[in-house]
């Protein structure tokens, strides 16, 4: 009994100290952020100033809706990819199912930088101008494998036999889809739509290479403040 406590306690205790190492930068940097005196810890008091001096530079408006918009689309596009990627995947076996589904999850593995230069490259190669829709082609192509792993794992458990029982009773094999199997797997289906937006929103290492001064995002003028501007 008492080794099983000590074990808890050493458990509970080490994902406290686990999470409080990964949450404290964010904690300082929220609480610095009232702080009268710019980069100043602990605080010396409290304003608002630095939020209200945001609204006073349209760039960062701007920056601020251009990922928001990159980062809806990127996650309807993805989300949607991913979804009917993960179905046609789960109707397959052998060695094509394994070959597509290492190469659609290839960006996981695969440093951020290194499949950022390459999409670069190959949109250099083939004479595409840096615009939003070729950073909105990047920026799917490095969230895909998110939604389709969430979805994929669902699928493992789904039971085919609802959509077969869908088309006995006369629905066509697209009023199966909307009715019977996207709603089974909007349990993965709506966390990958956030998870895409986030990681599209908060992109610099892709967005670096293929944005330009027409459509600049957040983080890259977050970047060129702290580098350029900062007060």
């Amino acid at each position: 009994m008492q080794k099983t406590l000590l074990g808890s306690s050493l458990w509970y205790g080490g994902a406290a100290l686990f999470f409080a190492f990964l949450l404290a930068p964010l904690a300082i940097l929220i609480a610095v952020s009232f702080n009268p005196v710019a980069m100043v810890f602990p605080p010396q008091g409290f304003t608002l100033k630095w939020y209200a001096t945001i609204l006073d530079k349209p760039d960062f408006l701007q920056a601020a809706w251009a990922s928001t918009i990159l980062g809806v689309a990127t996650a309807l596009l993805s989300t949607g990819l991913g979804v009917l990627a993960a179905i046609g995947l789960q109707r397959q076996r052998g060695a094509a199912r394994a070959f597509v589904s290492s190469l659609l999850m290839s960006p996981l593995f695969i440093p951020a930088v290194i499949v950022a230069l390459a999409l670069f490259q190959i949109i250099f190669m083939m004479g595409l101008v840096n615009t939003i829709w070729t950073l909105l082609a990047a920026h799917v192509v490095v969230t895909l494998p998110y939604p389709l792993r969430n979805v994929m794992a669902q699928m493992e458990g789904f039971d085919v036999r609802l959509e077969e029982a869908a088309l006995s009773v006369g629905a066509t094999p697209r009023q199966a889809l909307w009715r019977v199997t996207l709603p089974l797997l909007k349990a993965s289906i709506i966390p990958s739509l956030i998870i895409v937006f986030v990681l599209s929103w908060n992109n610099y290492t892709v967005s670096i290479f293929l944005a330009n001064k027409n459509w600049t995002t957040l983080p890259l003028q977050l970047r060129a403040y702290l580098q350029y501007e900062y007060e």
